[in-house]
C-alpha cells in the first residue's frame, strides 16, 4: 500500500507546496478527499481492492495529521469542505460544480453520524 501510494501523495504534497517548507492545507484536503473519495467510488480504478480501503484510510490519515495536523484526519477534511471556509476555499481555488458536488456528496456520506441533525 506504501509502496503504491507514497509516489501520488508526495506529488499532491508537491503540487499543494508554497513554498520550500510551506504547504497549502486547503489544497491538499481537498486533493487528499478527493483521492479518497475515487477509491471509495471505484477500488479497483485506483489499483486497490475493497479491502484495502481501511488500510488506504489509516494511511492518508497519517499524512493529513502531519500536513494539517495532530489529530486531523479524512474526517476533517471533509468537515472543512462543507464549512464557510472550506466553501471559499473550493471557490478560490476554482473547483469546477462537478467535482464540488462529488466532495458535498462523498462528505454527507462520511459525516451523516458526525454533524448535528436539523
Amino acid at each position: 500500500m506504501r509502496s503504491r501510494f507514497t509516489p501520488a501523495v508526495e506529488e499532491i504534497i508537491n503540487r499543494c507546496r508554497i513554498a520550500d517548507e510551506f504547504v497549502d492545507k486547503e489544497k491538499f484536503q481537498v486533493m487528499i478527499a478527493t483521492v479518497w473519495g475515487n477509491a471509495v467510488l471505484d477500488p479497483d480504478r485506483s489499483g486497490i481492492d475493497e479491502s484495502d480501503l481501511p488500510d488506504l484510510h489509516d494511511f492518508l490519515n497519517e499524512y493529513i495529521g502531519e500536513l494539517v495536523g495532530s489529530g486531523e484526519t479524512l474526517t476533517n477534511c471533509y468537515q472543512f469542505i462543507v464549512s464557510k471556509k472550506g466553501d471559499d476555499s473550493l471557490t478560490r481555488q476554482q473547483v469546477t460544480a462537478n467535482h464540488k458536488e462529488f466532495l458535498h456528496y462523498f462528505a454527507r456520506l462520511i459525516l451523516q453520524d458526525v454533524l448535528p441533525r436539523d
